[in-house]
């Protein structure tokens, strides 16, 4: 079996470094395409009485990366948007903060499965295996501490519980297909499902990955998910809870057991882990703020600022091929 390389050729995590410009008319892309699809669905019935958005949805979505981008409190993100974009096109901090309370967070989710689409169009031939787990993003954090002495003072209220699915290739290449969030202690497994039910309603996606290594941990040993995943047409690398005591009896859970311990790919299934560390040390792990629904917000701008770190470095290489053909062309046919 060829190793992957220990360290990763396209990384993902350079959120500071991008080109907003980009991220913004990306973001323009998403909403005339699907974006505002997923809005009528959502609020078919919203009525229009009113006064009409004077800042499209675009521009707070380019505004949400590059607060998460950038670590920003409101106030900050407001002065840095302004140097960039200009005042007449960035709303005020309060109004912002408004209109981030509106946005539905389905929407963050389908705009990563619209960034993931297009790296997956690319990629699809050097697919090895997918991996599935588990993280959190800690908020609403009381007193935090650089040092802790004595009696421990920092407090956690809650945090965001997010499942991902990662998309890993030959090479080292790896980018995230999906991610669901889910309130402070909500089952992975029940996420799980619903990422797996995604894959089988996903007509192109489903082709690209149909017959490639699913892998998990323990927690997924579940006969209803491992099902799911069989359904989905994908080979379940799944860690079985098995003890002297207790065998294992279902067909399916000796199956997984079956597919272990006749092939060592398993041994990668710790991947996942580095994109997660990956992510919490370039964005952080903590969201500044009290409401969930925000924090959910900050989580997934997170994982699609990964996405887009590996679509825009595809982009600049091609960028610079085609800046090369014309020179290319001109040694060709003069020496």
């Amino acid at each position: 079996m060829p190793k992957l390389r220990k360290k990763p050729i396209l990384s993902g995590m350079k959120a500071k470094r991008l080109n907003f410009h980009k991220v913004l008319n990306l973001s323009k892309t998403y909403m005339n395409r699907r974006g505002q699809a997923v809005l009528v669905y959502l609020y078919p019935f919203k009525t229009k009485r009113g006064r009409p958005k004077k800042y499209p949805d675009e521009i707070i979505l380019t505004l949400l990366f590059l607060q998460v981008a950038w670590n920003l409190s409101f106030r900050d993100l407001e002065y840095l948007a302004v140097q960039i974009f200009g005042r007449e096109n960035i709303p005020d901090f309060s109004t912002y903060y408004y209109r981030l309370k509106q946005l539905p967070s389905i929407l963050l989710v389908d705009f990563l499965n619209f960034v993931s689409r297009r790296l997956l169009g690319k990629y699809h031939k050097e697919l090895r295996f997918l991996i599935i787990d588990g993280t959190g993003f800690k908020y609403n954090e009381i007193y935090p501490l650089k040092i802790l002495r004595g009696k421990e003072i920092k407090e956690v209220k809650s945090h965001v519980k997010v499942v991902v699915l990662s998309v890993h290739l030959k090479d080292g290449k790896r980018f995230i297909l999906t991610a669901l969030p889910g309130e402070s202690y909500a089952s992975e497994v029940k996420l799980g499902e619903k990422i797996v039910r995604w894959l089988n309603e996903r007509g192109f996606i489903w082709r690209a990955l149909k017959g490639k290594p699913f892998l998990g941990d323990k927690a997924y040993d579940s006969i209803k998910f491992i099902e799911l995943v069989l359904l989905a047409g994908l080979k379940p690398y799944i860690k079985v809870r098995e003890t002297l005591r207790k065998g294992i009896k279902s067909e399916i859970r000796l199956k997984c057991k079956e597919l272990l311990e006749s092939d060592e790919i398993y041994r990668f299934r710790g991947l996942i882990e580095s994109i997660f560390g990956e992510v919490k040390q370039d964005v952080g792990s903590y969201e500044k703020t009290k409401s969930f629904h925000i924090a959910q917000l900050f989580v997934l701008a997170k994982f699609i600022l990964f996405n887009m770190g590996v679509l825009f470095f595809v982009w600049m290489i091609f960028q610079t091929l085609s800046a090369c053909i014309p020179y290319l062309k001109y040694f060709l046919f003069t020496y």
